[in-house]
C-alpha cells in the first residue's frame, strides 16, 4: 500500500494510493474532467467511477490509475489496479451492503468492460455526453 499523495501521471491521468480516501480525489478528477457535461451526466460518471474505484481499492492490489478521454461525445473513464482478478457481476440479497456496484455500472453506463493488461487490469465504462 502506497502512501504516496495523489499525482497527475500524463493529462486525463490521474494515479491514487489504494487507501479509502483515494476514491474521493477520484470522484472529483473525474467529474472535473467532464466539466463541460450535463449535471446528469457528471453525476452518472461520479457515481459509477466511485463504484468502480472502490471495487479497485477493495478487490485490486497497488496503487489506482484513472484515465479519462472523451471522443465524439462518449465519455470513457478506465481504472487501472495491480490485480489480475477480473470483476464478476453478482447479485445482492436485499439485507446486502455489497453487491450492487457492477449491476448500477451496467445499468447506468452505455458500455462497460474488462480488460486484463500485464501487470493487473482495467475496468472501464463510457457514458454518452
Amino acid at each position: 500500500m502506497s502512501s504516496a499523495s495523489p499525482s497527475p501521471a500524463t493529462p486525463g491521468t490521474l494515479v491514487v494510493p489504494s487507501v479509502p480516501r483515494s476514491v474521493a480525489e477520484v470522484r472529483r478528477f473525474a467529474v472535473r474532467a467532464f466539466a463541460a457535461s450535463s449535471a446528469e451526466v457528471q453525476d452518472t460518471v461520479a457515481l459509477l467511477v466511485s463504484e468502480i474505484a472502490t471495487n479497485a481499492l477493495v478487490h485490486g492490489s497497488g496503487d489506482v490509475e484513472v484515465r479519462v478521454h472523451e471522443v465524439a461525445g462518449v465519455l470513457r473513464v478506465e481504472v487501472a489496479d495491480g490485480s489480475a482478478d477480473l470483476p464478476t457481476p453478482r447479485s445482492a440479497d436485499a439485507d446486502a451492503e455489497g453487491g450492487r456496484g457492477l449491476a448500477l455500472v451496467d445499468a447506468l453506463a452505455s458500455a462497460w468492460g474488462t480488460e486484463a493488461r500485464p501487470g493487473g487490469k482495467v475496468v472501464w465504462f463510457e457514458v454518452r455526453g
